[in-house]
């Protein structure tokens, strides 16, 4: 497990970003690259990831169902396949 200075700061780097698109897509991001893959599962539960990226766990769930509606990514509880070229969205 990640140092917890470690795990704050990475938590810091995802809660930045104004939107909620933009907090889900550098944290997806950040675990495809960690990854090395563009599928993945992610360590938590839907409240889980809500509450690390300091979001609402309805406004989450709304957002990344559009995410997938618009192709960027797909997903099944927590296993996250990135469909799109993310970094300019």
């Amino acid at each position: 497990m990640q140092p917890r200075r470690t795990w704050l700061s990475r938590r810091s780097f995802f809660i930045a970003p104004k939107s909620i698109r933009q907090r889900v897509m550098a944290y997806l991001n950040a675990e495809a690259i960690q990854h090395r893959s563009r599928t993945f599962d992610i360590p938590f539960s839907r409240q889980q990831l809500a509450d690390y990226l300091n979001v609402e766990r309805t406004a989450l769930s709304k957002e990344l169902g559009k995410m997938q509606k618009e192709g960027y990514i797909a997903f099944r509880k927590s296993h996250f396949t990135l469909l799109a070229d993310t970094k300019d969205r």
